[in-house]
């Protein structure tokens, strides 16, 4: 009897063993779920954040990128010009006689308007860039239908797309200095990438600008969408501390920490 009650004994405290084992083990799969899902819903947060930002800094290029499009400033003249005057992409204006009033031509809707084939090139460009970020902006309203993944990749390859046409214009449209209305504002000596007394002015400049800054959204775009899961589902299963598969099964919906803490 003593040896029969001694194995009974051994028995019961081998259970009781492995029995704390897998609590403690379990436990710590609490535990651990509880950390991911703590550090998952801050990178959510995080990410949105940065995604809010991402759309208001859109946005903003969108309205730069309309001010360089629509203002006749890219390029005009100096104190030491024969003539006042000032061009843009499509449209340009030239002093009168008296010097007291512009005279401004130049219409975007109508290509033969336009001093040059350069000019005319940039005027394209410019406009497609501000047509492709406001098909951007069109389409952040499907963040609420499709997963953010594949709307950053969309939108930042319209955006890197964007950037080129600005690349472009920007380099083509100084071939179109040498004309002779604008030799008549900057001087005889004007002629491609040579304005002679004329000066670069600030839309050409925003213009560069927002070259650069529609570039580096397009890159945080990117980044955003290859930092989102692919799988969101998927994820969810794995954060979720309701249901969970380890080495023991699955467990219970309704087995968590509280319930190992009674056993």
């Amino acid at each position: 009897m003593n040896k029969e009650g001694l194995a009974k004994a051994n028995c019961i405290v081998k259970q009781a063993n492995e029995r704390e084992k897998k609590s403690q083990i379990i436990h710590w799969i609490v535990i651990m779920q509880s950390t991911i899902q703590k550090q998952t819903s801050a990178f959510k947060w995080t990410s949105r954040i940065i995604g809010f930002v991402w759309i208001f800094l859109t946005a903003c290029f969108a309205i730069l990128n309309i001010f360089v499009f629509i203002q006749p400033q890219w390029i005009g003249d100096t104190l030491s010009s024969p003539r006042a005057g000032h061009f843009g992409l499509y449209s340009y204006c030239i002093s009168t006689i008296s010097d007291y009033e512009f005279d401004c031509k130049g219409i975007w809707l109508n290509f033969g308007s336009i001093l040059n084939a350069p000019f005319a090139v940039a005027t394209f460009f410019v406009g497609f860039s501000v047509l492709l970020i406001l098909i951007c902006l069109l389409l952040f309203i499907l963040f609420l239908f499709l997963r953010p993944r594949l709307v950053y990749f969309i939108c930042a390859f319209i955006q890197i797309m964007s950037s080129i046409c600005l690349l472009i214009a920007v380099i083509v449209y100084p071939a179109g200095f040498d004309n002779d209305i604008i030799r008549n504002v900057c001087g005889p000596d004007v002629h491609e990438f040579y304005l002679d007394t004329c000066q670069i002015r600030w839309a050409y400049i925003l213009a560069i600008i927002a070259f650069g800054n529609i570039t580096i959204l397009a890159i945080l775009g990117f980044v955003l969408g290859m930092k989102q899961p692919k799988d969101e589902r998927r994820m969810r299963g794995i954060i979720n501390p309701n249901h969970t598969l380890s080495k023991y099964g699955e467990l219970n919906e309704a087995f968590d920490e509280q319930t190992i803490s009674r056993r």
